[in-house]
């Protein structure tokens, strides 16, 4: 074999072997997918912000604060008997930084998460093609942003084992 077909033949097998680890590397992680929440309902359509401060200056915060019930009904059909991590997310908004907290019945997990993120809300086995819980849902924002009503549209993520 001549040294030209030798090295091809060293750098074919190299971008083989290359190849087959991103391959494995790429398998590893969890497909993530968006759940139908299609059938949650929020306890009001409209939500009234507050300020937090009866008289916002530059020393007092400028944060407006409302709060709602939602009655999450995930659709877990397609994961069925299948692990997996469900996230609850927001995504970026154009009033800037959102900032929402959360209390739940006992089924999702309690927590909080601030507009462009998601927030683990469950983790386990999926027994059942639906899934359903209460949250006191808080919501903090910028007021001095705030010039029209925003539309906030959380959404559930899942990442499937």
């Amino acid at each position: 074999m001549s040294r030209l077909s030798a090295r091809l033949v060293s750098k074919l097998r190299a971008m083989a072997m290359a190849t087959l680890l991103c391959a494995g590397i790429g398998d590893a992680r969890p497909a993530t997918f968006r759940v139908d929440d299609s059938a949650s309902l929020p306890a009001d359509t409209s939500v009234s912000m507050k300020w937090q401060s009866l008289a916002p200056t530059r020393a007092a915060s400028h944060l407006v604060e409302g709060a709602t019930l939602v009655t999450v009904r995930l659709n877990l059909a397609p994961w069925v008997n299948k692990t997996g991590k469900i996230y609850m997310a927001l995504g970026q908004q154009p009033v800037g930084l959102v900032s929402a907290e959360w209390s739940t019945q006992g089924v999702l997990l309690p927590g909080q998460l601030n507009s462009g993120s998601r927030t683990l809300v469950y983790a386990g086995p999926v027994r059942s093609a639906k899934l359903e819980d209460t949250i006191a849902l808080k919501i903090l924002t910028d007021g001095r942003r705030l010039s029209a009503p925003q539309r906030l549209n959380f959404y559930f993520e899942i990442d499937v084992d």
